[in-house]
């Protein structure tokens, strides 16, 4: 164990995750979730107090500072329990798991989750934050856990038993399949229809407060609007996306997104940002701007993946989790402004500033502003005598940026997780995809040589990696996450390299179905040897992340159409029929499988480009600006791919041609951006 001159060192000391490190010095004798700890919970005969969260999380770090800090509070945990900390991040199945029992057995989750455990880990009583002493309608943590542990002591065999009922009834429910059901139109139509019905008309979004950015149920609004010109969805989708790029949840000084509003109106953001919002959010813009052609869209998938470079990107090539909330032991305080500040800063510039923004004297925010746009904001505009009143705005900005940037800066978590990695992979070719800027590209080729060298060893890949060390065990969410961002690489990089990302993606989504498919063709978050798991974790619906399974599904679909690799085309279809039942009963919470019943149901689009020249770029950005859910696109300089898509495929003139075909019956060759402009307009 490392030398400190700390008061307090615990096992967390020699971890390699920012969360756990924290905790390292906390008076609790805590420990990290390994063999040792779980082996000495079964000899001493404890419970084991487990707690779960992760770095950017803010009240996470108010129970450690009220109830781990608190030396009375670790006595009793450091003589009745084994205490286990967590980082949720880089164990997803733990966190799966457990949240699944504290939801039952609490009607609610959240972070920090407090679970208590039986030696065999099975859980017993579970909670999420716990105030020190008894508050706010809360049991003080205080006596939570003198009161648990005089119960273990004097009525274990009760605590015993209930704990093998909640295992039992709870890991039943879990495991439950629904019947296989035919695979139909009208699962989109329902799922797309039932969310529709979510939806606030007033401030766009799905659901009230705490709102969150539902990135993949806004991109079935524009695939549902895309199949049936239905103008409602549409509507819904834009709602949403213009309600979050205008209010508060948006950093419209440093750009990027916050996890959630607090409120329904977008306004209050919980102030940590993640990277895994992010990289959703841009591809969800990117479809918005194909569908529209509005330019509001791609300055804010600028502003974002400018952020996301500027602020989460490590220097080998990979980028980092989140930004924490807080500063200074205060949530939002590096965000937040006064008017006078604005004032001192901007001079005769901040009153058109302020009123564009709504900065007041009294604040939106505890005192403070965050800044937002609403109606007020356009009539300001509106009467602005400035000629260019869009570049005053930046102009403006940029100085409360610099400004801002002095400030005592949120903490970084700044591990790198293969997953989330995966999501600002396709965001970044997405995102070159819509704005040809190509520093996203080399930036993606750059995040795709560092995973690909550095995080896929041993034939496996790497779930988390920081500073040098890399976690142990297999997780279906990297294979799946950072398969799709390959693919849309691939798609988007026009050079000679592109086959590695593709052959890259290829041998990571064979060894996916190996390890994580089982024989009826459901996907598991794990491997099937995990020792140290009560269930084998699978995850069917989407939340803040879009369902693992579904998108390793998609990812096969649209591998097997560029490939002409049947058995992932089989694969896909197996895997996707082993959750028919549960789409076609709950369709709304699956809007990632529905994106795989689409393509596996509806027309496919194959376009293959052949050239290198100027035309070439010409024509793919064409392409790009075209929205076309379910197509696939595979370039080469020369058409000598091995692909099955390129044979007999020949360049006319030795320029550029490109072939667009509906489900492998192709079309006349388009030589010049005109002839490929009119068909991509029929299609």
């Amino acid at each position: 164990m490392s030398v400190s001159h700390h008061p307090f060192t615990n096992h967390l000391i020699d971890a390699s995750s920012p969360y756990l490190l924290s905790h390292a010095h906390n008076p609790v004798n805590w420990y990290p979730w390994c063999d040792d700890a779980l082996e000495m919970a079964k000899k001493e005969t404890k419970p084991i107090f487990l707690s779960i969260g992760y770095a950017a999380c803010h009240w996470c770090h108010v129970m450690e500072r009220e109830s781990f800090e608190d030396p009375q509070i670790a006595e009793v945990l450091n003589e009745h329990y084994v205490s286990i900390k967590v980082d949720r991040e880089e164990r997803p199945d733990l966190d799966h798991i457990y949240m699944s029992f504290t939801q039952a057995l609490t009607g609610s989750g959240g972070w920090p989750m407090s679970v208590f455990l039986t030696p065999d880990l099975k859980p017993f009583f579970a909670g999420t934050y716990f105030p020190p002493q008894d508050a706010m309608g809360r049991p003080g943590f205080l006596r939570v856990i003198s009161e648990i542990a005089k119960a273990w002591y004097e009525t274990r065999s009760d605590i015993l038993e209930s704990s093998e009922d909640i295992h039992s009834k709870v890991s039943t429910a879990l495991s439950v399949t629904a019947e296989p059901s035919g695979l139909t139109p009208d699962m989109i139509t329902r799922g797309a229809e039932a969310l529709l019905r979510q939806t606030d008309p007033i401030h766009g979004g799905i659901g009230t407060a705490p709102k969150f950015p539902h990135a993949t149920e806004v991109s079935l609004f524009l695939r549902t609007y895309r199949a049936s010109g239905d103008l409602r969805f549409l509507q819904a989708a834009e709602k949403a996306l213009l309600g979050m790029a205008n209010g508060g949840i948006f950093d419209h000084l440093g750009g990027g997104f916050a996890r959630y509003s607090v409120d329904q109106q977008w306004l209050v953001p919980h102030f940590e940002k993640m990277l895994y919002d992010n990289g959703l959010l841009v591809t969800t813009y990117a479809e918005a701007y194909q569908v529209t052609h509005k330019e509001f869209y791609l300055d804010i998938i600028r502003r974002t993946l400018d952020f996301m470079l500027r602020e989460l990107a490590d220097t080998n090539g990979g980028f980092y989790s989140a930004l924490d909330a807080d500063s200074e032991g205060e949530e939002g305080k590096f965000y937040v402004w006064s008017k006078s500040e604005i004032e001192q800063t901007l001079g005769a510039d901040a009153d058109e500033f302020c009123r564009y923004y709504n900065v007041t004297d009294g604040g939106n925010f505890e005192g403070h502003n965050i800044l937002h746009i609403d109606t007020n904001s356009d009539r300001v505009r509106q009467n602005s005598m400035r000629e260019d009143f869009d570049g005053y705005l930046a102009a403006c900005r940029e100085k409360l940026f610099e400004l801002r940037s002095a400030r005592v800066r949120p903490l970084t978590d700044d591990k790198v997780l293969t997953s989330w990695n995966g999501l600002a992979l396709s965001a970044l070719a997405r995102g070159y995809q819509v704005t040809g800027d190509v520093r996203y590209l080399e930036v993606a080729r750059k995040n795709a040589s560092f995973v690909h060298g550095d995080l896929f060893r041993d034939g496996h890949l790497t779930h988390a990696w920081r500073e040098g060390r890399h976690s142990e065990g297999q997780f279906l969410e990297d294979y799946a996450y950072y398969v799709r961002g390959l693919i849309d690489l691939y798609e988007s990089d026009p050079s000679d390299k592109n086959t590695t990302w593709l052959t890259f993606a290829m041998t990571l989504s064979e060894q996916a179905t190996a390890l994580f498919m089982d024989d009826s063709g459901q996907f598991f978050l794990r491997p099937g040897d995990q020792a140290d798991l009560i269930m084998r974790p699978r995850d069917e619906h989407d939340g803040a992340l879009p369902a693992v399974g579904s998108i390793m599904i998609h990812n096969l679909q649209r591998l097997s159409h560029l490939t002409g690799n049947e058995k992932l085309g089989q694969a896909a279809e197996k895997a996707l029929r082993a959750i028919s039942g549960t789409v076609a009963r709950i369709p709304n919470a699956m809007a990632s499988a529905l994106a795989a019943v689409d393509f596996h149901l509806n027309e496919k689009v194959e376009i293959v480009v052949i050239g290198d020249s100027a035309t070439r770029d010409a024509m793919l950005q064409e392409i790009y600006r075209s929205y076309l859910p379910n197509r696939v696109i595979a370039v080469s300089s020369d058409g000598s791919s091995d692909l099955p898509l390129f044979e007999g495929r020949t360049i006319a003139n030795g320029d550029c041609r490109v072939y667009v075909c509906r489900n492998a019956v192709c079309g006349t060759p388009a030589d010049s951006v005109e002839e490929l402009r009119e068909q991509m307009r029929r299609l």
